[in-house]
C-alpha cells in the first residue's frame, strides 16, 4: 500500500470542507424568539410576548397552569398534572421550542426568530 496521493488528499479537502458547511448551514444555533403562542386543545389562547415580564394564567382541561415569561423566556411554574413534566421541562427562549402540559392540553411555542429545522428529509 502506497501513501496518500495528491488527489487523494484533495478529496478528503473537499469532504472537511463540504461537511462544515452542512454544520453550520444546517446545526448552527437557533435564534431568539420574541413571542410565545399558547394553546389549548386546537384552540390559541394567547400571543404572549417574550419582552414582557410576567405571569399568565391559562384554564386547560384539569384546571389553571401558571406560565412565567422572564428575560425573553417562557416556562411552566404550576400546573395541575400528575407529573409536572412541564414544569421540569424548564425555560424555552428559541424559535421551534415548544413545551407541553398534554393532560391540561396546555401547549406553549416559541415564534418569531429564524426557525431551525430538527431533521431534514428529502
Amino acid at each position: 500500500m502506497t501513501g496518500l496521493r495528491a488527489g487523494d488528499v484533495l478529496i478528503l479537502a473537499a469532504a472537511a470542507v463540504l461537511v462544515g458547511a452542512s454544520y453550520a448551514a444546517f446545526w448552527s444555533p437557533r435564534t431568539e424568539g420574541d413571542k410565545a403562542i399558547i394553546s389549548v386543545g386546537h384552540d390559541i389562547v394567547a400571543h404572549a410576548s417574550l419582552l414582557e415580564d410576567r405571569t399568565v394564567p391559562v384554564d386547560g382541561r384539569l384546571g389553571r397552569s401558571l406560565l412565567k415569561i422572564e428575560g425573553g423566556r417562557i416556562r411552566f411554574i404550576e400546573s395541575p398534572c400528575p407529573g409536572r413534566y412541564c414544569v421540569h421541562t424548564g425555560w424555552i427562549s428559541r424559535t421551534g421550542q415548544v413545551a407541553a402540559c398534554l393532560p391540561n392540553g396546555v401547549v406553549v411555542e416559541v415564534e418569531g426568530g429564524a426557525r431551525e429545522f430538527d431533521a431534514i428529509n428529502l
